[in-house]
């Protein structure tokens, strides 16, 4: 199966749009008619864009809770989710309705209140947060506001953002500006804008990125020659070490800190601090999939532009595009419809490209072909070994992107359609079960 994700700007308007565009109507059908060739998972960044208007009246929750139900129809209920404890991202079953209602408590535009976050009915563990609390303010930040204080006018906007590390200029201090940002990113955007502009303007930055080529490495010859003197793919790794100290990186921390590193060097800047969080976070769910679609020019092109750093292959592509890189993939209508599975091993045999011919880990001769159109729509390679006694046949898929598990979805399709083919196994096992 393809993996496709959906910026919530396509979700939106295909459900608005399914039955009065042609492009539209195109893509729904795709999706109804492929649902053994294609899944579509959400993620908590969807919840997150639905989360910002749902308190505004009662007629926009009404309407969330629509918007809720077209995604439970189209994920399924497929859930890309990133567990912060773990640090890894994992897929999961999940219903977006009860999914968004566990995230939705008390009012979006409130400000956490550090002090309390924490507080509890238990005694150990209020004892042992006001414990980690006196560690954190122990910790001075290293910010010197003095020198900020007498930094060009022009920055003013950035100084107003630390009111409580100007007074106790400490970690926890700066762990609540900070959470103040992250809880109303919309009233700090101004600010942001402002920086981002200023610094833009004084390193000499083209503004159009459209002259850059290569943002990565536009950048480090910018940036090295400026105060910083350090080329932009160091920056962003210096201040990752910086800001994470001991702790373990995860992809999370190392893509978004990349993407929202190019917008702050004007790299097609968004123009709210709140879109920019959200695009950041759906391009890195992007890129556990096959395909990112989205429709807004500026995450198209700072997704690709990260993906293509990072190694990540996931193909980034705008709503009118989707079908076609669809069906270049399928090739839909290119093989009869009734075709084995066992005459398609031998065409690949006799007529696909051969990738490697040398030996398998058991030093057993071995070839290597290139699947073109994905077996069972999953495999796209197939490894031949030559044993002894037998000629053994692999097939499996290369993961040129951040996945490294599988649906349970996505592990029975395959199964149920090498039975469809081929009939029971030799241990009389049929169709998929999660008993087996």
């Amino acid at each position: 199966m393809l993996r496709v994700y959906l910026d919530w700007n396509i979700f939106s308007y295909l459900k608005q749009r399914k039955e009065s565009e042609e492009l539209y109507k195109s893509i729904y059908a795709i999706i109804k008619r492929n649902n053994d060739k294609l899944l579509f998972p959400y993620s908590s960044a969807h919840l997150q864009d639905l989360k910002r208007g749902f308190s505004k009246s009662e007629k926009s929750k009404e309407l969330t809770y629509h918007d809720l139900e077209f995604l439970h129809e189209t994920s399924q209920d497929h859930c890309l989710y990133e567990n912060q404890k773990e640090k890894k991202l994992i897929p999961i079953i999940k219903n977006p309705t009860e999914y968004f209602n566990d995230i939705n408590t008390g009012n979006p535009d409130e400000e956490i209140n550090l002090d309390s976050l924490f507080s509890s009915d238990s005694k150990e563990m209020t004892d042992l947060w006001e414990k980690y609390v006196g560690l954190l303010k122990s910790i001075p930040t290293g910010i010197d506001f003095d020198g900020m204080d007498t930094s060009p006018i022009k920055y003013g906007d950035f100084r107003s953002i630390f009111p409580n590390t100007r007074i106790e200029n400490n970690f926890y201090s700066l762990m609540k500006d900070a959470m103040k940002i992250m809880s109303q990113p919309e009233k700090h955007s101004n600010i942001y804008k402002s920086v981002r502009n200023s610094s833009i303007k004084d390193m000499k930055i083209d503004t159009n990125p459209e002259n850059w080529g290569n943002p990565f490495d536009y950048l480090d010859k910018v940036l090295a020659k400026t105060k910083l003197n350090q080329t932009f793919r160091d920056m962003v790794e210096n201040n990752l070490k910086t800001t994470h100290k001991d702790k373990k990186l995860s992809r999370f921390d190392v893509f978004t800190k990349y993407y929202i590193s190019l917008d702050t060097f004007g790299f097609h800047p968004d123009k709210a601090l709140s879109n920019l969080i959200d695009d950041a976070t759906h391009s890195y769910y992007g890129a556990f999939c096959d395909i990112f679609v989205t429709n807004d020019d500026n995450t198209y092109h700072k997704a690709k532009a990260v993906y293509e750093y990072l190694n990540i292959e996931t193909k980034v592509c705008k709503a009118d595009e989707f079908p076609s890189v669809f069906y270049s993939i399928n090739q839909l209508g290119e093989n009869n419809v009734s075709e084995s599975i066992s005459s398609r091993i031998v065409k690949m045999i006799r007529h696909s490209i051969i990738l490697m011919n040398s030996v398998d880990d058991e030093l057993n001769q071995a070839t290597v072909h290139k699947i073109h159109h994905p077996l069972v729509d999953y495999f796209d390679r197939m490894q031949i070994s030559y044993l002894n006694d037998r000629t053994v046949l692999f097939f499996y898929k290369k993961i040129r992107n951040y996945s490294n598990f599988m649906f349970w979805t996505e592990l029975k399709t395959i199964i149920n359609k090498i039975v469809f083919d081929f009939g029971i196994d030799d241990n009389l096992k049929g169709d998929f079960s999660l008993q087996d």
